[in-house]
């Protein structure tokens, strides 16, 4: 008994002595003593529970402490890399004189007016490059959160570290009173700038002050903001400063704009030159590389584009470049493979990536580039009537200024709408006063060759006007990949047919990458009767680019010219992955489907070739079938 009441007795009661009190004692004075180990018993206990919450309240603490010193290690460590990385323009009060204040012009209301400018200045402002952001300094001490036992506000502490840490650039000035009228100044890193005018002319002084400092502070996109308001010219000294006394960044991104502006005063192959002065200073400049691309193509130098788009993307991934930030590169990825594809005549597969760009947006590119990059594509695609819908919305999206009825890019539009329908009356009706006014300008001129004159060259011929097509052809050179293809048509609609083989011949040589030529020189071997000729030329364009539908329409009709319409059925059926909506693919899809026996199926094709594109010959054709 005495060992199981050791063993199980609290601690401070001695089993033995209660043994023999309970022995000897009456019941009443039992019942007292055990009263009393009760309520002894009974403060123990809440003594040891009151013990074991001051522990769980110590260890609750101390784990709050530790959560907060993390959270707080963690914010500050925020706040250091957030200043380290820190890039923006901090305006701060200007100095203004005490009346002008008193009557509410105080230096924080001329600096937000400056704040107000250098926004809009921005938006107007059409570059990939990242802006700086402004800021008011003011507004950085609105309210104030104390660190304890410190007396220093977080706002302080993060204006501390990014001073010390960061790369912002602060903005301040005064304004003076003077016998003619006020001056403005604005002060900061790169200098000072100061405007000066009579006082009434205030909100005006701030404008042209809030210029010069974007100038000032953001030299790069001043020059694409003066760019985007046709003020090329004095965009050029800017861009050539940056250019060739700049740090990296700007040289990596000034070069390509200096050499865009020197093509509009002196020339593409003056701008071609320079570009490429700037990629062996700085190859890896992304930006540089598709201003080239656009050079070489504007001359006719396709194959080289092709080569040139190709190096965008092997430098966009090759992990030294820092022009497109990472957080950009997946999806300027997929706009460069759209480019390549539609190079390559993929165009159906590049329309989905500018669908996309035209609801996300994309810096850099303005609603109209977006769209006129649809447009393309879409015409390639042989999608005419969608190719007006995109230009009416565009159109609408960004109506000309006042006083001009259309954009300058519209009625190129047109005219590639028209060259794709074969309408070669409202082609030349287009084309003859661009021509006649592009002599006027260097540019123009330097592209006239290459650019506009071949697709005159055949237009013309198209309307049997052959002798003037031979003398607007007749100047190109002999490096330009769309003016042999177009000598090559131009012989071949006179029946010349050597000649347009060997200018069919020179073509892809050139262009050894390319499909066009050899796509193009089997359909003029098609109507000559010679379909074996032309199925091997069709074979020799879908291999340098297996999703370009036009060698597999082409080669499907030319299966049909030696009785083999069922193959035919393989190759129009292929093409339609990549053309879904070519009038002439559904056309001659029918025709192969009729040859086939299989009626029911052809009354289809025919059935949706009518509601498509058509140019004049296909609808002759098309109504000519019966029950159509």
């Amino acid at each position: 008994m005495s060992e199981e009441l050791s063993a199980s007795a609290p601690e401070g009661i001695d089993p033995l002595a209660t043994s023999l009190a309970m022995a000897g004692a009456s019941r009443a004075k039992a019942d007292a003593f055990l009263d009393d180990q009760r309520h002894h018993m009974h403060e123990q206990l809440k003594e040891i529970g009151l013990r074991l919450w001051e522990l769980r309240l110590g260890v609750m603490l101390r784990t709050a402490t530790l959560i907060v010193g993390i959270a707080a290690a963690t914010g500050v460590g925020l706040m250091m890399w957030q200043a380290a990385h820190s890039n923006g323009l901090i305006i701060e009060p200007f100095n203004v004189p005490p009346d002008l204040a008193a009557k509410g012009m105080t230096g924080e209301v001329v600096a937000a007016k400056v704040l107000d400018e250098l926004v809009s200045l921005q938006d107007q402002t059409n570059s990939g490059r990242p802006a700086k952001s402004y800021a008011n300094s003011w507004g950085e001490h609105g309210i104030k959160l104390e660190i304890p036992e410190t007396g220093i506000s977080l706002n302080e502490l993060d204006n501390w570290l990014r001073q010390k840490l960061g790369h912002d650039m602060r903005l301040s000035g005064e304004l003076v009173r003077g016998d003619d009228g006020i001056t403005l100044t604005a002060r900061s890193d790169s200098g000072a700038v100061s405007v000066s005018g009579p006082e009434k002319d205030l909100n005006v002084l701030t404008v042209r002050l809030a210029e010069q400092a974007y100038r000032s502070t953001q030299p790069f996109r001043y020059a694409m903001y003066l760019g985007g308001k046709n003020r090329g010219s004095e965009s050029l000294p800017i861009l050539r400063d940056l250019s060739l006394h700049g740090d990296h960044e700007d040289r990596m991104w000034a070069y390509g704009r200096w050499a865009s502006a020197v093509a509009q005063r002196d020339g593409v192959p003056a701008g071609l030159k320079l570009v490429d002065q700037g990629l062996a200073a700085e190859p890896e400049a992304v930006g540089a590389y598709e201003i080239r691309g656009g050079f070489l193509a504007n001359l006719g130098r396709a194959e080289e584009a092709l080569a040139n788009r190709r190096t965008v993307g092997d430098v966009l991934l090759d992990g030294r470049q820092t022009y497109t930030p990472p957080a950009r590169i997946p999806i300027f990825k997929r706009v460069t493979a759209a480019k390549l594809a539609s190079d390559l005549g993929a165009y159906y597969e590049a329309e989905p990536i500018w669908v996309e760009l035209s609801h996300t947006g994309y810096p850099g590119y303005n609603a109209g580039n977006i769209r006129g990059a649809l447009i393309s594509d879409q015409i390639g695609a042989h999608e005419l009537t969608a190719a007006r819908a995109t230009l009416a919305e565009v159109e609408t999206l960004l109506p000309p200024p006042p006083g001009i009825a259309r954009w300058s890019a519209a009625w190129e539009v047109d005219m590639q709408i028209a060259l794709a329908g074969e309408d070669w009356s409202a082609v030349q009706a287009i084309l003859a006063p661009v021509t006649a006014a592009a002599r006027s300008t260097v540019i123009d001129r330097s592209m006239l060759r290459t650019y506009w004159n071949p697709e005159l060259a055949l237009a013309h011929a198209g309307l049997g006007q052959f002798a003037q097509a031979e003398r607007l052809i007749a100047p190109s050179p002999a490096d330009c990949y769309p003016c042999l293809r177009a000598r090559a048509q131009i012989a071949a609609k006179q029946g010349q047919n050597a000649r347009a083989d060997f200018w069919f011949a020179r073509a892809a040589a050139i262009g050894p990458s390319l499909p066009f030529a050899a796509q193009e020189w089997g359909y003029a071997l098609l109507a000559r009767g010679k379909p074996d000729e032309a199925v091997a030329r069709f074979i020799i364009a879908n291999k340098k680019s297996p999703h370009f539908a036009d060698a597999l329409e082409g080669w499907g009709e030319a299966l049909m010219a030696e009785n083999q319409s069922h193959l035919a059925l393989e190759k129009f059926a292929e093409a339609e992955k990549y053309a879904p909506n070519w009038g002439r693919l559904h056309l001659k899809w029918g025709e192969a489907l009729a040859y086939s026996g299989k009626k029911d199926e052809a009354a289809k094709q025919f059935a949706r070739a009518a509601a498509l594109d058509l140019t004049p010959s296909e609808k002759s054709e098309l109504a000519k079938v019966p029950h159509v």
